[in-house]
């Protein structure tokens, strides 16, 4: 009969197995919700399969340490360890709620301003097509469109199915993309300056859609 430490590492290298390839098979399968065969509209979200696995493994990390210190093997820091990681995991939870969801039509976009869990986000808004100003990502691969008043919609690269997201705003939205032609707008013609920054705009979003 195997002894007990022996059975332990051979358990947490079969779990370990186990996650891996159900991690792999989540990350290559890219989902996206389409609500009419002509592409008018359509929705995606965050890979909620993934979520589950990465709060799995969270609650598997914080079981442990609290285990531990409880039979009096660890310290306080082991006890913060399991306390941050059970906060890790109530926060990763509320993206199963559809209010992460981006949703879009032929009228304009509808999705999370922020990310962030309750409740500090994420607050839903609205956008039409016409009003937005600006698409850009940030590091971390967090991706935004954003309007003339600074509100924003927010996706990050956990969105499959993103890539048909970034396709439809430049359909909808091509002076983000297209540069205006040189000596078109006088200096001092106020419409001659949202163009210019857009042009900038247009190299990091396109930048974005490649990776």
């Amino acid at each position: 009969m195997l002894d007990l430490p022996l059975y332990r590492i051979l358990i947490a290298f079969a779990v370990f197995i186990g996650l891996l390839a159900v991690l792999r098979h989540v990350m290559t399968r890219q989902p996206l919700v389409e609500t009419d065969p002509e592409g008018e509209t359509g929705r995606i979200a965050p890979n909620r399969a993934l979520l589950a696995v990465i709060c799995l493994i969270g609650v598997m990390l914080a079981g442990a340490a609290l285990l531990l210190y409880v039979r009096g093997t660890g310290s306080w820091p082991l006890l913060a360890v399991a306390v941050l990681a059970l906060a890790m995991t109530a926060a990763m939870l509320t993206a199963f709620f559809p209010f992460y969801d981006i949703t879009w039509d032929e009228d304009g976009i509808e999705g999370p301003t922020l990310l962030l869990p309750p409740p500090l986000g994420p607050r839903r808004r609205k956008m039409f097509w016409e009003e937005i100003e600006a698409a850009r990502q940030e590091r971390g691969r967090h991706w935004y469109l954003e309007d003339a008043q600074g509100n924003r919609i927010v996706w990050s690269f956990i969105y499959f199915g993103h890539a048909t997201l970034m396709a439809r705003v430049e359909e909808e939205c091509p002076w983000l993309f297209t540069p205006p032609p040189a000596g078109a707008a006088a200096l001092d013609d106020p419409e001659a300056i949202p163009p210019v920054r857009r042009r900038f705009v247009r190299l990091d979003f396109a930048a974005a859609k490649l990776t």
